[in-house]
């Protein structure tokens, strides 16, 4: 999926999405009175806006949102669903299973080939091997 197709859901879906300096984080989401909101960072380009993007829209779309001041609120389940839909957004399981079977293998080769940071293809990586 191209970034230009996630801004489109971003749009679609009623959530602004803005650039900003950010200091703590390379990108943040919010629900404020059921208006969503989603500010990444001046500096994030390619590949780091592309994952970005998607992760924050992921909480967004599961409505997956964590109060930090709540002593029963499960920050990781909050990631991990936004970080599925991402994955499920960005590497697809088809798309990633073909890319298997043509020879990208390591963490660096499928990155480049889904335009993803390392990072988040690893966390792909390791999500796909769970569902199997």
């Amino acid at each position: 999926m191209k970034t230009s197709r996630l801004y489109s859901i971003a749009d679609k879906d009623g959530i602004k999405v803005d650039r900003t300096e950010l200091k703590e984080n390379a990108s943040v989401s919010l629900n404020l009175a059921g208006n969503l909101f989603v500010a990444l960072d001046n500096g994030l380009t390619g590949a780091q806006e592309r994952v970005c993007l998607a992760h924050e829209l992921g909480h967004c779309e599961t409505m997956s949102f964590y109060n930090m001041y709540s002593p029963c609120d499960v920050r990781g389940k909050h990631e991990r669903r936004a970080n599925r839909w991402a994955i499920k957004k960005l590497v697809p399981h088809t798309q990633y299973i073909q890319a298997l079977k043509r020879g990208y293998t390591d963490i660096y080769s499928l990155a480049d080939y889904f335009d993803v940071t390392a990072d988040f293809m690893q966390k792909a990586v390791d999500f796909y091997k769970t569902q199997q």
